[in-house]
């Protein structure tokens, strides 16, 4: 019995579609954060680690053709878990949502621990436009991933916010 395209189990999510056509949503989607692989991804090296230099990842550089003919380097494809990316949030997203979840999202700098301290201090110390002009919309697209930190996040996004219209 052959299984059809409906009962595919699907492992990846789009929890956050967004506005399609809205570019303001295409441009906060596209922020990248890192992210730790928790299962191997076969075939997809040259995909996602396309900026390596590491000849393992198939990525050579012309200096190492000539060693490589000589070693018979072999070519790697697969990411192995555990491994550390930098992707668009889009990407992040699919990947680490879901129930299979394969990867772990870490928050971009911005929402981290040290930006959290200054905005606590004086919101207005950070620029926003310069730092993240996609500040809220980046956010509210990172709170569907279901970090511990999501709340104290969307906190300090509020307090932030109500600092600037009351300034």
């Amino acid at each position: 019995m052959s299984s059809s395209f409906v009962d595919f189990d699907w492992t990846l999510s789009l929890v956050h579609a967004g506005a399609y056509l809205n570019i303001d949503d295409i441009l906060a989607s596209s922020e990248r954060t890192t992210c730790r692989l928790r299962v191997s991804l076969p075939g997809l090296a040259p995909l996602l680690l396309s900026d390596s230099t590491n000849v393992s990842f198939g990525q050579q550089r012309p200096q190492d053709t000539a060693l490589a003919e000589e070693s018979s380097v072999q070519v790697q494809t697969d990411v192995p878990a555990g491994s550390k990316l930098e992707l668009p949030v889009w990407l992040a997203l699919a990947l680490g949502s879901g129930r299979r979840q394969l990867a772990s999202i870490d928050l971009p700098l911005i929402y981290k621990d040290a930006f959290t301290e200054v905005f606590d201090a004086d919101p207005c110390m950070v620029d926003l436009r310069r730092k993240a002009p996609l500040y809220y919309l980046l956010m509210y697209n990172l709170l569907g991933v279901g970090s511990a930190q999501a709340g104290r996040m969307a906190a300090t996004a509020a307090r932030v916010f109500q600092f600037i219209l009351t300034k």
